[in-house]
């Protein structure tokens, strides 16, 4: 079931991806050496990672990234982030309201309203991100 995850699914297309690399630099390097070079100075080859290692490797960093996203510095900064979005739509949205009142208040009020909607909706996503992040502080231990 893991297995489909669209996270699972992205860290798997990395580790591949991540492996070619690696293997293309060791490569790159062995043909470099492959004329005269000192002994023992050639790099090692690089094999390809089965199946089951990358497949392994992305589960690892998966688990590593869930138990980190779930400890208190991984809830404070999720929370800082949504913090940050809400305040970038926020000034966005501002600005869309002042452009809206200054082409004509009365013509754009059904606009300014629907603007309206939305920056108290970013507002709330603002103040509930902080209180996240206040949560993630109080959660460390003493």
């Amino acid at each position: 079931m893991e297995d489909h995850h669209p996270e699972f699914i992205n860290l798997l297309i990395a580790e591949r991806a991540l492996d070619r690399t690696r293997c293309d630099g060791s490569a790159r390097e062995a043909r470099r050496a492959s004329g005269v070079a000192w002994s023992g100075l050639a790099p090692a080859p690089s094999d390809r990672r089965t199946e089951a290692d990358l497949l392994t490797a992305a589960r690892a960093k998966l688990a590593a990234r869930r138990q980190w996203r779930d400890s208190a510095q991984g809830r404070f900064v999720s929370a800082v982030a949504q913090v940050q979005t809400a305040a970038r739509n926020l000034h966005a949205g501002g600005e869309r309201a002042r452009q809206a009142a200054a082409r004509g208040f009365q013509d754009e009020a059904e606009t300014c309203e629907a603007i309206a909607r939305d920056l108290r909706r970013q507002a709330l996503a603002l103040i509930a991100g902080v209180r996240a992040a206040r949560r993630a502080v109080r959660d460390l231990p003493p």
